[in-house]
């Protein structure tokens, strides 16, 4: 994950957008964010919040919120209650969620078919934030 998230702060460095990265949270502040809610943040998440405490790049992308603003899940269609809200795609009107073990998942309302699967975010910067940028900001 260092690795995408080094190539990410290059990307948005070339197109002029750095400042779309905010400072990054703390290990211990993520710790005791998990502490005081008895929650486990996913890994990829947590990385991602060390690397900047939330994100938010256009539209069809990706938003991950900050630290502050995850939120234990309660009646939603779709996603089991206490799980944790952390994050969107923008436009598609699909949420980042996380079941009580950490695991990452896309929940979809509009699919009926398959509202919850499993997601990468490593593998969604690298396969659509990631050109989209070089897209919007004409990079090579």
């Amino acid at each position: 994950m260092k690795t995408t998230l080094d190539k990410l702060k290059l990307l948005l460095e070339k197109a002029g957008i750095s400042d779309k990265l905010n400072p990054p949270a703390s290990i211990n502040d993520i710790v005791e964010w998990e502490n005081i809610h008895n929650a486990v943040i996913p890994e990829e998440i947590k990385e991602f919040l060390q690397f900047s405490d939330g994100f938010e790049y256009g539209w069809g992308t990706i938003v991950v919120f900050p630290l502050d603003k995850i939120e234990i899940i309660e009646n939603w269609d779709s996603v089991p209650d206490g799980w944790l809200d952390l994050g969107s795609i923008i436009g598609d009107g699909a949420y980042l969620v996380s079941n009580e073990n950490g695991e990452l998942y896309l929940a979809d309302h509009e699919n009926h078919d398959e509202p919850l699967r499993k997601f990468s975010l490593k593998d969604w910067i690298e396969n659509r934030i990631y050109e989209r940028i070089e897209e919007d900001y004409d990079i090579e």
